[in-house]
Formats: structure tokens, C-alpha cells, sequence
């Protein structure tokens, strides 16, 4: 079946949406590559900043907790050296302390009864029954132990008690030092720290209980940090992540661990804060996307009426084209040959001579017949049988030329239209004109076969092949059998080898 006008335009309009949707998706791409690249430096941006915020918070809180612990430790020491003067030796550290917004120095004895208070107390408490009083008792060695949030029960303030165990002279445990301070207070102490909608500074111990909070200690109470990452012993001492708070907001989290004391300073974004940046860009990015898809598609349609009209020139032209080469040229370039074997006959055989020269004549007339057809534009009459196997044999001179055999099927024949036949015709007037001219073949032999929805036409020879730099001789021949095959709605293909011949097979759907 000959490819329709039709069907030439809807491929044409096929390539065309194709370079549409290819132009389409690189732009498509672009924006999705802009917008990754959007997504991630807003993340690198918002990220460096919780690095360094949190950071400082850990410095700061790392450099209060160890002046507290140090005070501890040298008023224990004077505790237990001379507990008479101990009070004296708080009123030294009292200055230093107030910077660090203590509210309450305090010794418990082994009962967990206050021993000494810096705050006037009008009834003696007892510490027995707080957290930190208890595991304080049971341990066996000395370390800081940082308390819970608790509300004091003199001073009413909620506070986290810092404690150090007091021993005896047997190395036994004799109560404890205490010193309390108010929750860090980040959200008066950092208040104009802005980390947008959401954000938050969280100080936790490693067992996630949250000692401090922007917003209040009194949410903290409701909270647990247990399971997040950088609370562990052997996590690393900062690190970056995602995920839902305790309150199940999304959030973007960096910590820092603090150096000699199992806590852990967070900063959070609200994941809506952080991407606020990419997101309007990619409002931006969408908008331009959606008018570029617009005026790419109003270019393709122009170009689609473009291509159509350039498409019905180029195949005017090809048509012109091919008619003048593989008509008339190789009618004439057929004569040529046979005019070259007449001459060299008019010694030898005179009689062969004037016959072969009647047959250049009326080949002559032949391509004048073509010629006049072609200038009136006026379609040519079908060929019979035997007219189409004389015209394929005057492609091969009888004197010098190969020997030529044929195989055509008569169905095969009789199923082909006349356009069908006539580009069969010439496809096979083309294959058999190179092997004459280029290649030097003993024997060709041409075939037209019937499958069963399937024609094919074989021109095969025995001689030279296509050898490296004969391709370009050969060149416009093959382009012409590629055209042709083409317009039959089929496709030509070459198999060659240099001294091992040369194939050209041709295979096109029949016509219903």
C-alpha cells in the first residue's frame, strides 16, 4: 500500500507533537532541575544557620552547666571540710552565681532532710522523695546529676536541681549538695531569635526528658524527645534531620551535643518556613512552565503548517527527481550502454549491430514517450508482463554485461497497482544499473516474490561488494531505492561485504 497524502501529514503532524513534547519535557526539566536546586540550597541555607545557632546554644548552656558544677564541687568541699563557715562561702560565690540565675543552694543529709538553705525557711523540707534525691542514693560513684523540671516546694518556682552526692568519712553516702537554677529559659534568654512559624529551642537530657523549651516549661512537662537522634551516647556530636516533634509538626531539627554532660541542644524550623523560599519560586517557576507549554504549543502548530507546505514542495521536487533519474537518465544511460556494445559489434557482427541499434532506437522513442508524459504531467499506462521484464532487461547490456535471471511470480506481479509498479520498476532499473557500472559481477538475479502480506523485490549479484569509499558513488543510486521503497509504504535494506557481493532487498505491505 502507497503511503497516502493522509497518512504523510499525520506523520508529519506525529514528528512535530514529538518535537513539541521533547521541547516540552527538557523545559519541564529545566524547572524540575531549578526547583531541586531551589529545594536543596533553601535546605543548605536554613540547615547552616541552625548549625551555628545551635552551636552557640550549646556553648553557652556547656559553659553555664560546668560554672554551676564547679561552684558545686568547691562548696561541697567546704561543706564537708567546715560546715560552720559554709555559708560564708556561699555568700562568696553568691555574685558568680547570680549570673547564672541560681535560685537556691541547699545540703540534704543522708535522709534526704534540708540541712542548709541560702532562702529563709520557716519549716525544714525533706528531699527524700524527689527523682533526683533517689538516684543520687543508689549510685555508686560521683557524677552530676541534672534533674527534671520540678516545682520547688519553698521557693514555688519551677526549677532543675543540679546535685552532687556528699560522703562521709567511711566514703558513704551523707546526702547531697544542691543547687537549683530556673529552667534556661531559651525563649527569654534567646527571645529575639526569630526561627519562624513552628520553630524551637529544646535542651534534653539523653533520656529525651526536655529540660527547657521555648514557650514554657510547663509544655515541656507534656513532652518526651525518647528515640530522637542525638540524644544517644554514641551519636555523633551534631547532626541534621527531619521529622514530626512531639507535637507531630514537621520540622527540620539540627543538635548539638554538649562536651562532658549527657545533653543535647535542638533548634527546629517549621518545614513550611524553611521551604518558604522554594516555594514561592516554584509558584514563579510553574507559572513560566505553564506559558512556555502554551507558546510551545503555538509554535508547534505554526510549524506543523509550515512543514506541511514545505513537506508538499520536497515531495513535488523528489518526485521530479526521481522520475527524471530513474526514468528517463537511466533509459538513456541503458542506450548509452547498448550504443557501446553496437560499436564494438559493427566488425564482428554486423547484423547483431543494426538489430541492437533498432533497439537503442526504440528505446529512444520510449524515453520521448517519458519525457512528454512527465513535461504534461499525465500519468503513465500500465505495463504489461512482458513489456516490464523487457524494460529491466535493457538495464543490463547483452555484450559485456552480467548474466541476468529472473524469479518473478505472477501473482506477485498482478498484485501491484500501477504506481506499485511503476516504483518497483525503477527501484529494480536502479539496482541493476549499479551493478553494471560499479559492480563487476558475473551473474545478478532479480526477484519479485509474493508472501502473505508482504512483496518483496531482491536484486542480488556475485560481485565486488561495496568496498570503503564506494559508498559515496553509490550513494544518490541507494537514496533513490530508499525514497521509492518509501513511497510503497516499505523499507529497502543493503548487505555487503567487499568481494562477497551485494544485496538489495525491498519489502512493502500488498495493497488489500
Amino acid at each position: 500500500m502507497l503511503v497516502s497524502g493522509v497518512r504523510a501529514k499525520a506523520k508529519l503532524k506525529r514528528e512535530f507533537l514529538a518535537t513539541f513534547a521533547c521541547a516540552a519535557l527538557c523545559m519541564w526539566a529545566a524547572i524540575g532541575w531549578l526547583l531541586y536546586r531551589s529545594h536543596e540550597q533553601a535546605i543548605t541555607i536554613a540547615t547552616a544557620d541552625r548549625h551555628n545557632l545551635a552551636r552557640s546554644l550549646a556553648e553557652y548552656q556547656e559553659s553555664s552547666v560546668r560554672a554551676i558544677d564547679l561552684s558545686l564541687r568547691v562548696l561541697r568541699d567546704e561543706w564537708q571540710r567546715a560546715p560552720a563557715s559554709f555559708n560564708a562561702a556561699v555568700a562568696r560565690h553568691e555574685d558568680y552565681l547570680n549570673k547564672e540565675q541560681v535560685i537556691q543552694i541547699a545540703v540534704a543529709d543522708r535522709d534526704g532532710n534540708l540541712a542548709y538553705s541560702r532562702l529563709p525557711q520557716q519549716v525544714r523540707g525533706s528531699f527524700a522523695d524527689r527523682e533526683y534525691f533517689q538516684v543520687q542514693k543508689k549510685r555508686d560513684h560521683d557524677e552530676l546529676h541534672i534533674s527534671e523540671p520540678v516545682m520547688g516546694r519553698i521557693t514555688k518556682r519551677w526549677a532543675i536541681q543540679m546535685t552532687r552526692r556528699l560522703l562521709d568519712g567511711q566514703g558513704r553516702f551523707a546526702g547531697l549538695i544542691i543547687v537549683a537554677v530556673p529552667p534556661p529559659g531559651l525563649e527569654q534568654v534567646y527571645g529575639d531569635i526569630r526561627l519562624g512559624d513552628k520553630g524551637l529551642i529544646t535542651l534534653a537530657r539523653e533520656d529525651g526528658q526536655i529540660l527547657a523549651l521555648t514557650g514554657g516549661v510547663a509544655q515541656a512537662q507534656r513532652r518526651s524527645l525518647a528515640g530522637m537522634p542525638g540524644l544517644q551516647a554514641d551519636s555523633p556530636r551534631t547532626g541534621d534531620f527531619r521529622g514530626a516533634g512531639p507535637d507531630g509538626a514537621e520540622r527540620f531539627y539540627s543538635y548539638r551535643r554538649l562536651s562532658g554532660y549527657p545533653l543535647t541542644v535542638y533548634v527546629a524550623q517549621g518545614a513550611e518556613t524553611v521551604l518558604a523560599p522554594y516555594l514561592e519560586q516554584r509558584s514563579v517557576l510553574l507559572g513560566g512552565g505553564l506559558l512556555g507549554t502554551l507558546m510551545l504549543a503555538a509554535l508547534a502548530l505554526l510549524g506543523v503548517s509550515r512543514a506541511l507546505e514545505r513537506r508538499r514542495f520536497l515531495d513535488e521536487r523528489e518526485r521530479l527527481m526521481l522520475d527524471l533519474h530513474d526514468s528517463c537518465i537511466q533509459s538513456i544511460y541503458a542506450i548509452g550502454l547498448g550504443l557501446e556494445s553496437c560499436r564494438r559489434m559493427i566488425d564482428r557482427d554486423p547484423r547483431r549491430a543494426v538489430d541492437a541499434l533498432a533497439d537503442a532506437g526504440a528505446s529512444l522513442n520510449l524515453v520521448i514517450q517519458d519525457l512528454r508524459s512527465f513535461i504534461a504531467g499525465t500519468p503513465q499506462p500500465p505495463r504489461s508482463e512482458e513489456e516490464f521484464l523487457a524494460e529491466l532487461r535493457r538495464a543490463v547490456p547483452e555484450q559485456g554485461g552480467p548474466a541476468l535471471s529472473f524469479e518473478i511470480e505472477r501473482d506477485a506481479l498482478e498484485a501491484l497497482s500501477a504506481d506499485q509498479a511503476l516504483h518497483v520498476q525503477r527501484i529494480a532499473r536502479e539496482a541493476l544499473s549499479n551493478v553494471v557500472r560499479h559492480a563487476n559481477a558475473r551473474t545478478v538475479r532479480l526477484s519479485l516474490v509474493s508472501h502473505a502480506e508482504n512483496i518483496r523485490l531482491d536484486v542480488s549479484d556475485d560481485g565486488s561488494g561495496i568496498a570503503a569509499g564506494r559508498g559515496e558513488r553509490l550513494g544518490l543510486g541507494l537514496h533513490h531505492i530508499q525514497a521509492r521503497a518509501r513511497k510503497l509504504g516499505g523499507r529497502a535494506s543493503v548487505d555487503s561485504a567487499p568481494g562477497e557481493g551485494t544485496r538489495i532487498a525491498v519489502d512493502f505491505p500488498r495493497q488489500p
